[in-house]
């Protein structure tokens, strides 16, 4: 990559990522709401911006969510990409009869392509407040994590009819709701102390750290269970340092009952409740803690995916957590092609900004 190709870069990425199958009786309203106001927030406060949409595995029967999103005008700031993904990427996962979205592969083939210096993905029906949109204006450090709160608001269906853009958002912002803050993790579990809480929503990073740690793990089935937290601890173990944005930075949700919390469960043996009540009657939560992680209990289920049982928490995330918290050397969990590296795909640009010169997708 030369200088003029630098140059050329935007100075921030947003991927987003969408399937037209009914995930809400509104969801492609939600969509293009939440697109129609990050393009125009974007370009009011001017940050030479781009917006990657990947529409994955969509159903035959169904229209693309991105043949709604015309007309959007940002004032030559702002570049809007829409990338298709086939069905045949999405076949060879584990529970994909079942399941028409991977939201970590849909990311990631985003987040490989995308071009700006810093790159954050964004669930497609959020909106960022317009202190979340004035931070992404600020110098950046490289090797750092900005992270801010989740903010669940309800939202009938008739305000993403009546209103959009930053009318939208404004009153959006006057709603009541429940803030996703800082948790602090468990104690037992050894684990760096990060603000993993809905970071799914916003986890702003380099190019060259998302680069690094090659996106999201890598998940064989279409769960995609604690992909967003296990990155965080990932990237930290590879160098960065986490920094939370001031309060008032937060990523507005508009909840439903397809909310991951909603459809998670988890699945008991008799032996495992017996054995972890055994541990919790005598208060021994390193030991219950220690259990769950090895003999991998209790496993999890998700609404609508039958046919898989996801892992135990305490195996996927605190087991390698807790291994990179004590200064075990890091790897990528994703392959070398992750995102779809190298494979092309349907492509087509919906608005497109004044500095941008068709500059191809960056991968180092």
């Amino acid at each position: 990559m030369n200088s003029a190709d630098i140059d050329a870069r935007p100075h921030v990425s947003i991927v987003t990522y969408f399937r037209n199958d009914g995930y809400t009786d509104d969801f492609a309203l939600r969509v293009k709401r939440a697109t129609e106001c990050l393009v125009e927030q974007l370009g009011r406060a001017q940050i030479r911006s781009e917006v990657v949409l990947v529409e994955w595995n969509p159903p035959p029967e169904r229209p693309l969510i991105v043949d709604h999103l015309h007309g959007l005008q940002d004032g030559g700031h702002v570049t809007v990409r829409a990338i298709v993904v086939d069905r045949k990427h999405h076949d060879p996962y584990l529970g994909s009869r079942e399941r028409g979205m991977h939201a970590a592969e849909a990311a990631n083939v985003g987040l490989r392509r995308a071009r700006g210096r810093f790159i954050t993905p964004k669930a497609a029906d959020t909106f960022f407040s317009a202190d979340t949109v004035a931070a992404l204006a600020k110098p950046l450090e490289e090797e750092a994590i900005y992270r801010c709160d989740r903010y669940d608001i309800v939202v009938p269906t008739e305000v993403f009819d009546s209103r959009q853009g930053l009318e939208l958002l404004k009153h959006l912002e006057t709603l009541e709701g429940i803030r996703h803050t800082r948790l602090p993790q468990p104690k037992y579990w050894r684990i760096r102390d990060l603000h993993t809480n809905g970071c799914g929503d916003f986890i702003l990073m380099s190019q060259a750290l998302w680069h690094r740690v090659r996106g999201y793990p890598f998940d064989p089935t279409v769960l995609s269970l604690e992909c967003d937290a296990l990155l965080m601890h990932e990237a930290v173990a590879f160098g960065a340092r986490e920094i939370l944005l001031p309060s008032g930075c937060r990523v507005i949700k508009a909840v439903h009952q397809q909310l991951f919390g909603h459809r998670t469960t988890t699945v008991w043996r008799p032996w495992q409740a017996r054995l972890d009540e055994f541990f919790r009657s005598r208060q021994w939560y390193r030991a219950q803690h220690l259990s769950r992680m090895y003999l991998d209990y209790p496993r999890r289920k998700v609404r609508g995916v039958e046919s898989i049982l996801g892992p135990s928490i305490e195996k996927s995330l605190a087991k390698p957590a807790s291994e990179w918290a004590r200064g075990a050397p890091p790897r990528p969990l994703g392959s070398e092609n992750w995102g779809l590296g190298g494979v092309p795909l349907q492509e087509r640009t919906l608005c497109r900004a004044g500095w941008d010169t068709a500059l191809s997708a960056v991968s180092p």
